[in-house]
Parts: C-alpha cells; sequence; structure tokens
C-alpha cells in the first residue's frame, strides 16, 4: 500500500500537466447549476449565469473508501471556505469516516491556480517519499505565500456566494466598473474599482512590484472571447521577471461559476 495520495476539489488548475507526484492527486468533482435564486428569491439572471454546488459528505466517503484501497493517508486540500462550502462536506465527511486509513482536511484559503500550486507542491512532496506530516506541515506553511487578485466585472456571481446584496451587484454592473478583489486569508476583501483596462492592469502592476523573486506568477483570463485583454499585463511580466516561471490559464467553468467567466486572476507563490 502506498502511504499518501492528495484529494483535491475541481476548482484547483494545475501549472504543469505532469508535475512530479501527478499520479497521487485525484480530483473529486463539484457541481455546476444554473443561479436562479438569491436568499429566497428567483433573479432575472441571464441563462448563463452558474453557481458552484459542493460535492456532499456522502460523495467524499465515497472517495475516502476508495482510496484507502490504497493508500494510507488521505490529505485533503480544497478551495477555501469562505468561497464555497466544500471543505465542511469532507470535515463531515472525515469525521464519519471510519476506516485504517487517516484523513485530514486542509482550507487552503485560496482556488484555481493559488490551490493548484498547492496541490503540486504537495505532491512532489509525496513522490519524494515525505511523511504524512511533513507533507501537511509544507502544505499549511505554503498557503501564507499565495497571493491571488481577482478583477470580476460580473458581480451578479458573487450575489450566488453571499458576497454582495444581489440588487448592490446589479447596480455595479450596470455602471461598468472593474472591480479588484484580493484573496486575503481566504476571503475576498475589495482593493478598488477602476473604469478602463489601463487602470485596471496598472493597479496589477503595482501589485507585482511589491514582489522580489516569486518562485511563480500565473495569469488567469477567460476561456472564451475575453471582454478584458491581457497582452500587456503578460508583456509586462515577462519583462519584469524574466527568471520566474510563468503560466497562462484559461479559468475552468468550475472557477467561472464562482467569480464570472470575464474575470482575471493574477496569482504569485513567494519562494519559502
Amino acid at each position: 500500500m502506498s502511504s499518501v495520495c492528495i484529494l483535491t476539489d475541481s476548482t484547483a488548475q494545475f501549472t504543469r500537466p505532469n508535475f512530479p507526484g501527478h499520479d497521487l492527486v485525484y480530483v473529486i468533482p463539484c457541481e455546476i447549476q444554473p443561479l436562479t435564486q438569491f436568499e429566497g428569491r428567483r433573479l432575472a439572471l441571464p441563462s448563463a449565469t452558474r453557481c458552484l454546488v459542493p460535492p456532499t459528505p456522502a460523495e467524499f466517503l465515497k472517495f475516502y473508501g476508495q482510496l484507502s484501497r490504497q493508500y494510507a493517508s488521505i490529505l485533503v486540500v480544497t478551495l477555501s471556505a469562505a468561497l464555497n462550502p466544500t471543505l465542511l462536506a469532507a470535515q463531515e465527511a472525515a469525521v464519519q469516516y471510519n476506516n485504517h486509513t487517516s484523513v485530514q482536511v486542509v482550507d487552503s484559503q485560496t482556488t484555481a491556480v493559488g490551490l493548484g500550486l498547492l496541490v503540486e507542491s504537495a505532491a512532489e512532496a509525496a513522490a519524494q517519499g515525505a511523511s504524512f506530516q511533513e507533507i501537511e506541515r509544507w502544505v499549511r506553511a505554503a498557503i501564507a505565500r499565495i497571493y491571488m487578485l481577482f478583477c470580476i466585472p460580473e458581480l451578479t456571481y458573487l450575489s450566488g456566494s453571499g458576497y454582495l446584496n444581489y440588487s448592490q451587484a446589479l447596480v455595479g454592473e450596470m455602471m461598468g466598473l472593474l472591480p479588484i478583489f484580493s484573496l486575503e486569508e481566504g476571503s475576498l476583501t475589495p482593493m478598488e474599482k477602476v473604469r478602463t483596462q489601463r487602470h485596471l492592469f496598472e493597479s496589477f502592476q503595482e501589485f507585482l512590484d511589491e514582489f522580489e523573486d516569486p518562485a511563480h506568477i500565473a495569469l488567469m483570463h477567460s476561456a472564451g472571447h475575453p471582454i478584458l485583454r491581457t497582452r500587456p499585463l503578460r508583456q509586462y511580466v515577462l519583462e519584469s521577471f524574466p527568471q520566474t516561471p510563468f503560466s497562462e490559464h484559461p479559468i475552468n467553468p468550475y472557477v467561472a461559476a464562482l467569480f464570472g467567466p470575464q474575470s482575471i486572476g493574477l496569482v504569485i507563490m513567494e519562494n519559502a
């Protein structure tokens, strides 16, 4: 029986397809459903508006049972509990789980590529033979080294997760603002609102300039026809941090269900 595997959720986006230890990583799927109600009210939203539905404790229990046939320990690393209740379902299942396999659940306090970077680090440590306790400590320490900004033009998506009142979100969209949020300790924190793409990229560049030697920089953007063009920001990253690994990712459908498909995300991981 192998020692450790890592279980994450489908909001995780990885920077490399075949990172070391990728065969030790498993993904429990979330669901995507139309967002039609908020606070008991039906909403007049476009049919394309979606929300993220977490796996149930029963689904986590099923995964734990399957993985216990191969592994002595399961490290569960989920998206931030402040963004979605996936973590709560994983914890509830871990309490109910009664087997020889150890299960430890960690709140990544991030999502998307931030979550992917944490899982990649954990998988690489597992592939190198690190103990379950060492891997968990490494992941918890690395959480504080992940920084993320999101520009979220489609504010109505945040009403589905309870971050904004639906009426406020709708007014914000009608004003055509580009709100910028930082992801701090797992929660979205409003930073500023800008009106043009030029000001948006200036804000992102100012954020990048706070770092001297990042371990990784990633840019996330719309998978379809982006409203916001990312080429100037990409060029700035490549010129300012030529030695830093850089990756670019279309936002996957699960992250799009959290923040909207037209969002732009900037992810920075600091060196240990």
